[in-house]
């Protein structure tokens, strides 16, 4: 087998295995499915024009996560759409223990899953709307006859409330 097939192979293979771990990073930093995809994307190929510049023995992750983090800052950069809901210091700790495994993962999106039915009707319309929808903020308020920073903290509350009603739900599974 030659050379470049086998640096294919090992490429490829490493970067499967580490996937999800990316794209969960992107899609908390960006939330926004399609922006994380297209981050993801962008990231894969940057990973695979430098992957001459891996140190072997060192962690494939760890370098790959690095270089993630700063395609998303770019890309937030670039997007002033785009709004921080957390501090650097979340992104940073999402980042060193976003999951190792898609089991991982799937607890996960179960427990959210089962937080999100237990929100209030209206909590819901605004999550779909942000999130499965991706309509900004602003165009949000406009149709709800609110303010932009009313909604911005109704969402803070949200993702708080999702959080703890998450923590609790896989303190239960374990």
């Amino acid at each position: 087998m030659p050379n470049e097939q086998l640096k294919h192979e090992r490429f490829f293979r490493l970067y499967n295995s580490i996937q999800m771990r990316l794209y969960t990073y992107l899609l908390t930093v960006v939330h926004n499915r399609v922006d994380a995809e297209d981050l993801l994307q962008e990231t894969a190929i940057f990973l695979w024009e430098k992957f001459d510049q891996f140190e072997e023995g060192t962690s494939f992750g760890a370098w790959a996560i690095r270089i993630t983090q700063y395609k998303a800052l770019e890309f937030i950069r670039r997007n002033k759409k785009t709004r921080m809901v957390f501090d650097d210091d979340f992104y940073e700790k999402v980042s060193l223990c976003s999951p190792q495994s898609s089991s991982d993962v799937s607890e996960r999106e179960e427990a959210l899953r089962s937080c999100i039915k237990k929100l209030p009707e209206k909590y819901k319309t605004l999550l779909a709307m942000r999130y499965k929808k991706s309509i900004p903020i602003k165009r949000i308020s406009n149709l709800m006859g609110r303010s932009a920073n009313g909604l911005y903290q109704t969402f803070s509350k949200i993702i708080s409330s999702l959080r703890s009603c998450m923590e609790s739900y896989l303190a239960q599974q374990l």
